[in-house]
């Protein structure tokens, strides 16, 4: 991963948390207790068995694009398909659009790539850990040992005390929309007065951090010390608390070198559905003659072979 697309990671993941900790109240009919039940839907994400899910994110500074990414995957931790997922966008700024697909079937791995409109097709089997990876991206959970999950639910505590110690009257800009025995619908808008203090001081250390002299990249505009201008998250979920969708923006705002102020904007959406019941589709290998074939070995060797 480059440092520029790392850099997205990063700052991707910041937004979200200072947007799911203003809402984490997201979950409930009633708001009396919708935080803690916003918290459960929220760790609910990592540990799903069956979706279809659709990811968007766009990156714009100054109004103009730098960066975006669409993911659409289906899966089925225990079919004997387990993974369609396509993803396309450009998140290292370089402004060349990769599109890739995997598929997990049959115990082995299909990746294809669209490079300058040819398709490449590589098929991996072999060694179990290879085939079985990616897994879902709602699933992060599968896979992982005894001892990673353990680290990862005290992690996931001590971000539960930190946001129990720090929201405060924020769940309280929780808004029910609309809303049936099915779903209820919420949202949440928070201007720079609303925002907490740590959030932007987060922000600050992050940037200086990652201080890069790359006159290519366009967040450098925010200079070191950029602030959260605006927030806002609207998001349905099911009468079982799963999430079925959420829309969510925050707005950064920050002064060069120059001292000129600049603008960078993160859209995100999250669509949900088919939960138990998605069936991904088998790729035909047999009507790609193409394609490439490789015996991956316990020990990572790759070896080519013909089907």
């Amino acid at each position: 991963m480059t440092q520029k697309r790392k850099k997205i990671t990063m700052i991707t993941g910041l937004v979200v948390g200072i947007v799911m900790l203003a809402g984490a109240a997201m979950a409930n009919y009633n708001t009396s207790n919708g935080y803690d039940v916003g918290k459960i839907a929220a760790k609910g994400l990592l540990n799903n068995e069956n979706y279809t899910a659709s990811f968007d994110m766009k990156l714009s500074v100054d109004g103009n694009e730098v960066a975006s990414q669409k993911v659409e995957e289906l899966y089925d931790r225990n079919g004997d398909v387990k993974l369609n997922r396509h993803e396309t966008g450009c998140t290292d700024f370089s402004g060349n659009d990769s599109d890739f697909s995997v598929y997990i079937q049959d115990k082995i791995r299909i990746m294809q790539s669209i490079d300058d409109g040819k398709l490449n097709t590589h098929v991996y089997k072999g060694d179990e850990y290879y085939y079985l990876h990616p897994v879902g991206m709602l699933d992060e959970f599968n896979g992982m040992t005894d001892d990673d999950k353990s680290t990862a639910n005290k992690f996931i505590r001590f971000g539960e005390l930190i946001a129990d110690t720090l929201v405060g009257d924020l769940k309280n800009n929780i808004v029910y929309i609309s809303g049936d025995d099915n779903s209820a619908t919420y949202e949440i808008n928070l201007d720079a007065v609303q925002i907490p203090e740590f959030a932007n001081a987060g922000l600050s250390a992050l940037f200086s951090s990652m201080r890069v002299n790359d006159r290519d990249d366009p967040l450098t505009a925010l200079g070191e010390d950029p602030i959260v201008k605006s927030a806002s998250l609207r998001f349905t979920i099911d009468n079982t608390g799963r999430l079925l969708d959420a829309v969510g923006a925050v707005t950064l705002s920050g002064r060069n070198g120059s001292g000129e102020i600049h603008t960078a904007t993160l859209d995100l959406s999250l669509k949900v559905s088919d939960y138990g019941t998605t069936v991904p589709q088998r790729l035909d290998l047999s009507l790609i003659p193409d394609a490439q074939y490789a015996n991956v070995t316990v020990d990572g060797e790759i070896h080519s072979y013909t089907e």
